[in-house]
């Protein structure tokens, strides 16, 4: 899926480069480098992507949860860089989610393309 550029910051290409020039260009999870062929023995190249973590805030009264879905939030602490197999399984749940709400989109476009009326078990 293409990044929705317009949800992250005007600066994020100099916040992600400094992440990872930071993670000495490093998975900070599994450790692999930037840019070596894929440790499976797959054609293709690590890359180094950068993962929002909804690290929490202090606020005035306390800790306040963070939101790995704001993309604004480019706080060292809230950004990890990470190889594209990490950042997935990282977002892993994310992922199942968003798979569930396209079946579904996907069955109530066909039924109203179709004129039909289905019932959804989701």
């Amino acid at each position: 899926m293409p990044m929705d550029w317009s949800r992250y910051p005007s600066n994020w290409r100099k916040v992600s480069l400094t992440i990872r020039r930071i993670a000495g260009q490093r998975c900070e999870r599994c450790g692999v480098a930037n840019g070596v062929p894929l440790p499976s023995g797959r054609p293709g190249k690590v890359v180094l992507t950068v993962a929002h973590l909804g690290a929490s805030r202090p606020t005035g009264e306390g800790w306040v949860a963070g939101d790995k879905h704001d993309k604004h939030d480019v706080r060292r602490e809230n950004l990890q860089a990470l190889c594209a197999a990490c950042h997935l399984a990282y977002d892993h749940d994310d992922h199942i989610l968003h798979a569930k709400e396209t079946r579904s989109r996907k069955k109530r476009e066909v039924a109203l393309a179709t004129g039909q009326l289905l019932m959804f078990n989701d």
